[in-house]
């Protein structure tokens, strides 16, 4: 997809003419996991927008560094700044093996906002999703206990970033380790790993390379409080589970096709 397309999808009802200008002034940047695209306390020099990869944006407390949000592919970082003309806030990672994003300088940025309501329309619908993506966090942390806290995390990032498929299951293509499922709950890394490692066993979840695959989604819903119904208890998750796979074993069923969102 070329830049300008990309921008048309982003900032939608923006002048053609308004998006080929920034379309030429834009930086593609590239980077590696854990490399920084800005820092907090930087003065703001450009917008970002992301074309490829996933982005953490990172808030340094008395007690640590805290995952505050999490953006991919056409979703722009950096708004806030822009327009205050204030230090960054927060620090935006790499959080995939590598990111590809689009920098748009900010004093282009100005210029081309002052001459294009449209444009600045636009960046403040662009900015109301960036603010929504950190506002999420809240959701995460008011779910409650450390399970509805994780579920509501897996049921969030799914509706933003999953695949489903035709078996019913569901795929996160975000690969976050459990220190960073920690920081994004609020909780120790040692209790993400024994909630997961029951879900694992009772077949609600499984951890891949390339991410997270949700088995019993409505499952994580009961858990998250989001659901009409009542959580199942052990026993009945692991029999559901294997009444499933007899299920699909007794039709057959090959590879799962991904119905994208």
């Amino acid at each position: 997809m070329g830049t300008v397309e990309l921008l048309a999808r982003t900032l939608v009802g923006v002048e053609p003419e308004v998006l080929s200008r920034l379309a030429r002034v834009a930086v593609e940047r590239s980077a590696a996991k854990r490399d920084a695209l800005f820092r907090a306390g930087e003065m703001p020099e450009a917008l970002w927008l992301i074309q490829r990869g996933l982005v953490k944006l990172v808030r340094h407390t008395p007690r640590g560094p805290a995952i505050c949000a999490l953006l991919g592919a056409s979703e722009s970082i950096g708004h806030l700044s822009i327009i205050s003309g204030r230090p960054n806030a927060m620090d935006a990672i790499a959080a995939s093996d590598r990111v590809v994003a689009l920098a748009f300088d900010r004093s282009e940025l100005l210029e081309a906002m002052a001459t294009s309501r449209r444009l600045e329309s636009a960046l403040a619908r662009s900015a109301d999703r960036e603010m929504m993506a950190l506002l999420e966090k809240i959701d995460v942390l008011s779910a409650g206990a450390v399970e509805a806290r994780l579920a509501t995390l897996l049921l969030k990032l799914n509706q933003r970033f999953g695949d489903e498929f035709a078996d019913g299951t569901s795929e996160i293509p975000i690969p976050l380790s459990r220190r960073e499922l920690a920081e994004l709950v609020s909780t120790s890394c040692e209790t993400v790993v024994r909630v997961f490692c029951r879900w694992e066993r009772e077949g609600l979840v499984a951890t891949s390379r390339h991410g997270f695959i949700l088995h019993e989604v409505e499952a994580l819903s009961a858990i998250a409080g989001t659901s009409s119904q009542p959580p199942p208890e052990s026993g009945l998750r692991r029999t559901a589970l294997e009444e499933r796979r007899a299920a699909d074993s007794a039709r057959g069923a090959g590879p799962a096709t991904a119905l994208r969102r």
